[in-house]
């Protein structure tokens, strides 16, 4: 928004960042093209890092992680910055070759150009920093949560499993037991709802009694129980019923699994 008001008010001539004109104008023509390539190599690079980000976090989570880097606001956010610096570079040089060299409008492009330009460079660090924190498991496991992708949550806690990552599996059950409390609450406790996120719990229970693995039966049972103690103290009673039901399940599952 500052940006935004800051290029309205140098197209209005009232701020004025560059001053470094000689009589031909030979140095604002060499602005223009140096901000552009400038500002093109810079996007080009983060795209890059975008790219080795996206490659990393595939492997660590899952590939749905491409959809999510897609949708990553920050992406565009460097496009649109980058690109409105690029674009006010060039518009600066066709004026430049089709207008008299010291035009109102040519100080104005000239100035708009030197705002974007900065404005893309300091966006630069912001950007970093959410690059870097995207390729954190709660980040990623919020992305999904947030859009609902419990197929995407699901392919995450099942390569947990396998790779024997119980500590991002806890990380990602707890992060759920929250999300599905207040979707319970949202619905008044529907039963839908309930059964929606207890078979999910379930199901993963029952993948890690498959592999064998006893701590991912665990944390598995931890979320069922959390769900159902939650349910009831909030007077859920139906609701309490469906989770309490998939913790006999998961309890069956496992003896079986071990022979007890």
């Amino acid at each position: 928004m500052v940006s935004v008001v800051l290029a309205l008010i140098c197209l209005a001539g009232r701020l004025h960042l560059y001053l470094g004109d000689t009589g031909d104008g030979s140095n604002r023509l060499y602005l223009y093209s140096t901000l552009a390539e400038a500002l093109a190599t810079i996007l080009a690079l983060l795209v890059t890092a975008t790219l080795v980000a996206t490659q990393l976090a595939a492997q660590t989570f899952t590939p749905r992680v491409v959809r999510y880097r897609i949708r990553d606001p920050w992406l565009w956010g460097a496009v649109a910055v980058f690109g409105s610096g690029i674009l006010a570079s060039f518009a600066g040089l066709a004026r430049s070759g089709l207008l008299y060299l010291h035009t109102v409008w040519q100080q104005r492009l000239a100035d708009l150009a030197v705002l974007l330009a900065c404005a893309a460079l300091l966006y630069t660090v912001p950007f970093t920093l959410a690059v870097l924190k995207s390729l954190e498991s709660r980040s990623f496991i919020a992305w999904l949560l947030k859009k609902s992708e419990y197929e995407g949550l699901e392919d995450f806690m099942r390569k947990a499993i396998n790779e024997g990552l119980v500590r991002q599996l806890g990380l990602a059950m707890v992060n759920l037991a929250g999300h599905a409390a207040s979707e319970v609450v949202r619905t008044n406790g529907n039963l839908e709802v309930a059964r929606k996120f207890a078979v999910l719990g379930t199901r993963l229970g029952r993948y890690a009694a498959s592999h064998k693995d006893p701590e991912g039966i665990m944390v598995a049972m931890d979320y069922l129980t959390t769900m159902t103690r939650y349910c009831t103290e909030r007077i859920f009673r139906s609701a309490a019923d469906v989770f309490n039901e998939s913790v006999r399940e998961l309890e069956t599952a496992a003896e079986e699994a071990f022979g007890q």
